[in-house]
């Protein structure tokens, strides 16, 4: 059992944006296509196929954790997907992409930066949240730069 847990998007944020095809909170237009490339899904986690639908939108990575935003870049599936569970452990569609772990605590104070290219995320997770003054981790694209899901600490470390 993992003492972290994954925090995908939320779906009423996702069935928002799927209805509306507006970005939360900024209103900007979003961008539904066919990929020609595989992409994560913000929400389930998963990969969004090639020549599968999805939906580019605005996304403020720290939403519900920050008062000072930094909105970005991220992908849906624009056909509907269940969310990631919190409980679960690393996504494994995610795995063997590389991806920048990012140590935050409280005021958006980075405290720590991980590269893992290697798929090897949950020692890395461990050490950074070792650290007490780290309050989440933020999961980014290495290639992209761009947010793909935040982990939390469990409640009472389950």
């Amino acid at each position: 059992m993992q003492n972290f847990r994954i925090i995908a998007i939320e779906t009423e944020i996702a069935e928002q944006v799927r209805a509306t095809l507006k970005a939360p909170v900024y209103g900007f237009p979003a961008h539904l296509e066919v990929g020609e490339d595989s992409a994560p899904c913000r929400h389930c986690l998963g990969t969004i196929a090639p020549k599968d639908r999805r939906i580019l939108f605005t996304y403020d990575r720290f939403s519900g954790k920050e008062s000072l935003p930094q909105p970005g870049p991220v992908y849906i599936h624009a056909d509907g997907c269940p969310r990631y569970s919190e409980n679960g452990s690393f996504p494994e569609a995610l795995r063997n992409s590389p991806r920048t772990v990012e140590a935050y605590a409280p005021g958006r104070k980075l405290r720590g930066q991980e590269y893992v290219i290697d798929g090897r995320f949950e020692p890395v997770i461990e050490k950074l949240l070792a650290d007490r003054d780290v309050d989440y981790l933020q999961i980014n694209s290495t290639t992209a730069g761009c947010f793909t899901f935040r982990i939390e600490r469990a409640a009472n470390g389950h």
